[in-house]
């Protein structure tokens, strides 16, 4: 194993102990062996692309090319495949934003979700791009430390009660091991000390130890001493996040955003059961127990506002826009959660009027919700939930006048014009022209009773703007698609509407209990209408039930697939007013796939098109611009250290720069086919190539004004004087302080090199030289030439005024 192949592994390992951090922040899963995964793959590629010399700045390129691929497969197995498509890449970035929406309501630990998982791994995979570009590609393991640094604050930061010691002196060891690989792969490449033998009756020499073993001694003290400091010294503001007990209650929760789990619920193997409950209400099959209320619609998703939380009240206030004219009756509902079944937030019929149950609670008001206080949550717990069935009359419900101005905020859409304009006008056409309850009816009748609609539990997650199109598009979908679609078109309807997120009633036991499992969880719309307040729609087929006024009265809608009914999306037309009726016009226009949302489309296309052109041009222009980078430095060496006049020129310094201009002859001799085999000595090579620039002799006419010709007399000439001056850096006694002139010696033998080459080789040469296949052994063509040298008498080729002519020209 090479040193700088090790030192990758080891930056590699800093990385992943670095990352224990993330441990105390997430339920543990197999996120962590995929984390480590992407890891080893990052040192891996990183290793191969630089041991091909690839610049370093592809290096890192190259990595996150091959880190991509591998999230994509690993975080949306279903919609990613060996090569990354639009679609797999729009999965993964919708799958983000999932997370970064689940970030934001979980608190520590979190539930390690999809989209939480796919965070994790893309800050692993791309901290390990990072550390291994400091440390390894440039040799700098110190500012390693800065990333890794980064990677422990931040959980460091998030967690309420700190990460602790242990995990600290995982990262802090990380980063010594990180200093003392790179220390040690710095000593490598001076060799190995030489201690020469002591003479009888001397006492023994000091044992060396290298420098490196100083510098871990002094890592290691002060871990120590960082560990057992804090330890000896009680802090009580060593923590960003400080817990006050005399101050107000926190208001940090452990509710998390139902959503994300309803996919991963439903789609469970075992349908796991989470509770049980008892009702005294006379139609049982419309408890639902709710658990989350989402009002924020941002274009992406739905979200729950953040609200002040105030303490537990021992009769909730009237619930909002519920006047005492509409029916309402009390029930009373006795709820008991397995010991397995976490939950932040606790479900009950909406809505509560009042509550029995021990622990921290917080009550939200607008959504009547009771939101656990210090991670507490539903395990083992049970309570008593008296609310009211509201049921209010269809005439009630026609009769609700226009919603408060407070409630604006459950009309608006964050969405562009044309899309809201067709989402209206389709809205329009199916719940026609009566009543905002009379539309709202008929939108649940379309989506739940029309037949058009078919109910799947594996479509990719997402509620956004583009899942809603495609779903309107495609009919296929599951609770969380149906009820924000309706939510939505009642929202352009002028009806202000949320979803809610919990259970339906569940299954009726011999004890007369009900049984709620895993596969009973659910989201639906819930619309708002004076007097009644808020109530509950069902629009998913096959699933839970349809309150009793919305049964009523049900204006038919007629499935059909013809292009312009109902249930299909109108192309874009200019916005027009919402009670406007919808055209003749309008309602037989051509569907369009997805409207807008053909735009993160396209832009995901683009952006991998892009990515893939970009990725191909780098590399196949690497090997040409590694290899001119290469020749540009040799070159730049000459011109500045071998001065001509040699002043402040000391024969140390020379070395490199007369060794580089010997290797930059041979490489370019590789790269145009002719073998440059390693054990020959400079004047041999010289011989050799100057036979090259002799095969075919110029006629002597012509040289004055033929440029080939004169190239390649002036490669003749410059030959031996390069052989010589690396002859004399390599076996004088005395180096010369000074070779003028070497720099335009090296240029005129390749531009004479060029001059031989016939058009092919030179475009090899450019394109994929061979030189930079060399790993430290000769090619085949070397071999064979050494092979073929050393069983046959060497026979001189006269002709050429090179060195074999004039042996007296190099020594």
């Amino acid at each position: 194993m090479t040193g700088r192949l090790r030192l990758a592994l080891v930056a590699g390992l800093a990385t992943a102990l670095t990352s224990s951090s993330l441990l105390p922040l997430v339920d543990a899963g197999g996120w962590i062996a995929q984390g480590l995964g992407a890891i080893l793959l990052v040192a891996l590629v990183g290793e191969g692309a630089r041991r091909i010399r690839v610049p370093r700045p592809i290096v890192g390129l190259t990595q996150l090319a091959a880190l991509v691929p591998y999230l994509l497969l690993v975080c949306v197995p279903d919609a990613s495949g060996p090569v990354p498509t639009p679609s797999s890449i729009d999965a993964f970035v919708d799958l983000l934003r999932v997370g970064g929406q689940d970030i934001r309501e979980f608190t520590t630990p979190a539930p390690a979700s999809p989209g939480i998982v796919a965070i994790l791994l893309l800050v692993m995979g791309g901290m390990a791009v990072l550390v291994d570009m400091i440390a390894v590609t440039y040799a700098q393991a110190a500012p390693a430390g800065l990333p890794l640094l980064a990677l422990y604050s931040v959980p460091a930061a998030l967690s309420r009660s700190g990460l602790g010691w242990a995990i600290f002196l995982i990262a802090a060891l990380a980063y010594v091991l990180l200093l003392l690989a790179e220390g040690r792969e710095r000593l490598l490449r001076w060799g190995r000390p030489l201690i020469p033998p002591v003479p009888p009756g001397y006492p023994p020499l000091r044992q060396y130890r290298p420098p490196a073993r100083g510098g871990g001694r002094i890592g290691l003290t002060a871990l120590a001493v960082a560990v057992a400091v804090p330890a000896l010294i009680p802090l009580s503001a060593n923590r960003l996040i400080d817990k006050n007990d005399n101050g107000p209650r926190s208001h940090r929760l452990t509710t998390i955003n139902p959503v994300v789990k309803l996919s991963d619920e439903l789609n469970r193997a075992e349908n796991v059961e989470l509770m049980r409950y008892r009702t005294n209400a006379a139609t049982p099959g419309s408890i639902y127990l709710r658990i989350s209320s989402l009002d924020r619609f941002d274009g992406r998703s739905w979200q729950p506002s953040e609200r002040q939380l105030n303490d537990v009240p021992r009769d909730f206030p009237k619930p909002a826009g519920l006047d005492s004219g509409v029916r309402t009756t009390e029930v009373t509902t006795r709820i008991e959660a397995n010991d397995g079944y976490r939950q932040g937030s606790l479900p009950m019929p909406y809505p509560a009027s009042q509550v029995q149950v021990k622990g921290n609670w917080r009550f939200e008001p607008e959504g009547r919700l009771l939101l656990g206080d210090n991670k507490q949550d539903t395990r083992g717990l049970g309570w008593t939930v008296t609310s009211l069935d509201v049921e209010p009359t269809p005439a009630q419900l026609k009769a609700a006048p226009p919603p408060p101005p407070s409630l604006a905020p459950y009309v608006s859409l964050p969405l562009p014009g044309d899309m809201v304009n067709r989402i209206r006008q389709q809205a329009l056409r199916i719940g026609g022209n009566g009543t905002p309850y009379d539309r709202a009816r008929n939108l649940e009748e379309w989506f739940a009773r029309s037949n058009q609609f078919r109910y799947d539990t594996k479509v990719p997650q997402g509620n956004g703007a583009s899942a809603l199109e495609n779903f309107l598009e495609q009919k296929v979908g599951y609770c969380e698609q149906f009820s924000s679609a309706m939510a939505v078109m009642a929202r352009t309807l002028g009806i202000p509407a949320r979803v809610a997120v919990g259970f339906i009633p569940g299954t009726l036991q011999t004890d007369l209990t009900y049984k709620v499992s895993s596969h009973d969880a659910h989201a639906w719309p819930e619309l708002y209408f004076s007097g009644a307040g808020w109530i509950r729609f069902e629009p998913t087929p096959s699933r839970g039930n349809s309150p009793s006024y919305a049964q009523q009265d049900v204006a038919p809608v007629a499935p059909s697939t013809s292009p312009g009914s109902a249930g299909e999306l109108p192309t874009k037309q200019p916005q027009t007013a919402p009670s406007a009726a919808p055209s003749a016009s309008a309602s037989t226009a051509p569907v369009t796939a997805g409207g807008s949302s053909d735009g993160p489309r396209l832009s995901g296309r683009a952006l991998l098109i892009g990515s893939g052109i970009a990725l191909i041009v780098l590399l196949a222009a690497a090997p040409m611009l590694t290899r001119g980078r290469i020749r540009g430095r040799r070159l730049a060496a000459l011109t500045r250290n071998v001065a001509a006049d040699g002043a402040g020129t000391e024969p140390g310094d020379r070395a490199g720069p007369v060794l580089g201009g010997w290797a930059e002859v041979l490489d370019t001799a590789r790269d145009l086919g002719h073998p440059a085999p390693g054990a020959e000595t400079p004047r041999q090579a010289a011989e050799r190539l100057s036979r090259v620039l002799s095969d075919q002799p110029e006629a002597a006419d012509g040289d004055a004004a033929n440029p080939e010709s004169a190239a390649v007399l002036a490669a003749r000439e410059a030959l031996p004087r390069i052989a010589l001056a690396t002859e004399r850096l390599l076996y004088a006694q005395v180096p010369p302080t000074r070779e003028p002139g070497l720099g335009e010696d090296v240029k005129a033998v390749r531009k004479g090199l060029l001059a031989r080459a016939g058009r092919g080789r030179r475009l090899r040469a450019t394109l994929l030289p061979p030189s930079l296949r060399r790993w430290g052994r000769p090619s085949l063509a070397e071999r064979r030439y050494t092979f073929v040298e050393r069983i046959r008498p060497r026979r001189r080729r006269g002709g050429g005024p090179g060195p074999t002519a004039k042996p007296a020209d190099i020594g």
